[in-house]
Order: structure tokens, then sequence, then C-alpha cells
């Protein structure tokens, strides 16, 4: 994400686009990895990794959806000793981006993209309704825009179906 900020460009990125995710809502889900410790981070020495995952978003064309818990853990690192306090705040998290209007969450973090996607269905028990919030790794939002197929960026292989969301595209999940 910073690598594209910092040494590509948001315009060089922007001139990568084949196909625009004009139309997508996505809510930016950094997880507590990406921004801690925040003194490493260097923010005052580079003020634009603030809101860099909402600037890439909105660069492939995507309508950045905000939400609370962004920056919050998604729960992956306490899944095996309390599952339970992690599926709620999986539930938490996609819950809050979807009644915000996000169609999708995009996170670069795998192990945020792993908990969100794959426990979200028990996570909807929590929460007791359906949830449905595909989650975006980093790099197949970036691809989408790009103009590679779903399938080569394995969006057939989510645990939470994109099929929804690649429909608005017109794309085959």
């Amino acid at each position: 994400m910073w690598a594209i900020i910092e040494d590509i460009g948001i315009d060089a990125l922007k001139a990568k686009v084949t196909r625009p995710l004009t139309g997508f809502k996505i809510a930016p889900f950094y997880g507590c990895y990406v921004v801690r410790p925040s003194s490493a981070l260097d923010c005052d020495e580079h003020p634009e990794r603030k809101g860099s995952l909402e600037r890439v978003s909105e660069a492939v064309g995507a309508e950045v959806v905000d939400f609370a818990g962004k920056t919050a853990c998604c729960g992956f690192p306490i899944l095996t000793i309390n599952q339970n306090a992690s599926l709620t705040m999986v539930a938490n998290h996609t819950g809050e981006a979807k009644d915000k209007g996000a169609m999708a969450m995009v996170t670069p973090c795998p192990l945020c993209h792993l908990n969100l996607d794959g426990y979200q269905p028990q996570a909807s028990k929590i929460r007791k309704q359906p949830i449905d919030l595909p989650i975006l790794h980093f790099p197949q939002m970036l691809g989408l825009a790009m103009g590679i197929d779903p399938k080569k960026l394995r969006l057939n292989k989510h645990f939470v179906s994109t099929g929804k969301l690649l429909s608005t595209m017109a794309l085959a999940p």
C-alpha cells in the first residue's frame, strides 16, 4: 500500500486501471498489525500513510465507506483461545460496514482476510442475521481494477461469495 503511494504514485496506479471499480462501496479494514506499533510507522515523516487504504481504493474507482472498526483487531490473534470473542469481533466489523452500505471490505492483511471471510458465516450466528459481506484481499481489489480475471484472482474460492459483487461489474465469480 505504502509502496504504491510513496514509490509508484497514485497517478501511475490510476493509469494502470482498465476496469474502474465505479459503483463499488468498499469498507477499508487495516486491522491491527498494519497500524501498530504506531511509533514505527513514521506517520510524521510520511503523512500519506494515514488513509492510504482509502486513497488507493478511491484511485481504483471505489467509493470508500468509513466505519469505526477499520483499525481494530479482526480477532484472528485470539481465535484459538477465545473463539467467541474473535467471532464477535468479526460480526461487529463486518456488520457495521454492511450497515453503513459497504458492498465489500478490503484488507491488506492476509490474517484479517482469513478471519473476516472464513469465520463470517459463524459470526452471522452471533449477530443473529446474515452479514454476507465479501472480503477482498488488497491485491485482489487492485487486480480487479487492472482487468485481471476474477478466477485468476481466486475470487471464486472465498467463503463469503463474491458473486453478487462481481455481478455489478458483469463478471462471473
